[in-house]
């Protein structure tokens, strides 16, 4: 067995995966932004609609933190890999605790939209994602379209 056989390279593999995913959670957060903020000022005037899209903002930049944090420490080892999922975990808690109160010193904004969209949103955004990952080895991250698959198998056939 040859050694250019033995593990061979999977197309794509060297973009960083959570990268990719944070990038998607976070064009779905723009996605869904519009109604949101839509209908926190119907529920809560200008107030709420400052509220969630201070919220959809914070999650957003703590998904791509997260996936930053985590694509730096994976090409270190295993123990970077992990200490930092832990370390980031608890300063970016910390970072959103510190917004949080800052938030709510802010007259303009109605905090109790604020921690509702905080919440439903990070939950919102990691189900809505689950049905875009790809849980295989062969294409890790995000699931292929059917465009990338097609030229995936028409590499093959050359």
């Amino acid at each position: 067995m040859s050694d250019s056989t033995m593990f061979a390279p999977v197309a794509g593999a060297h973009d960083r995966i959570e990268v990719t995913i944070a990038r998607d959670i976070a064009k779905h957060a723009v996605y869904v932004a519009p109604a949101v903020v839509v209908i926190a000022a119907i529920v809560e005037g200008s107030g709420g609609a400052l509220g969630a899209l201070c919220a959809l903002a914070v999650v957003s930049v703590n998904f791509l933190v997260a996936a930053s944090a985590l694509g730096w420490a994976a090409r270190i080892s295993t123990g970077a890999l992990l200490g930092a999922a832990l370390l980031s975990f608890v300063v970016r808690l910390a970072v959103i605790t510190v917004l949080g109160l800052a938030v709510k010193q802010v007259d303009a904004v109605h905090f109790a939209t604020f921690c509702i969209v905080l919440v439903a949103a990070h939950l919102g955004l990691l189900f809505w994602e689950m049905r875009h990952v790809s849980l295989t080895l062969a294409y890790p991250g995000l699931k292929p379209t059917a465009d990338q698959l097609s030229a995936d198998t028409n590499k093959e056939q050359a």
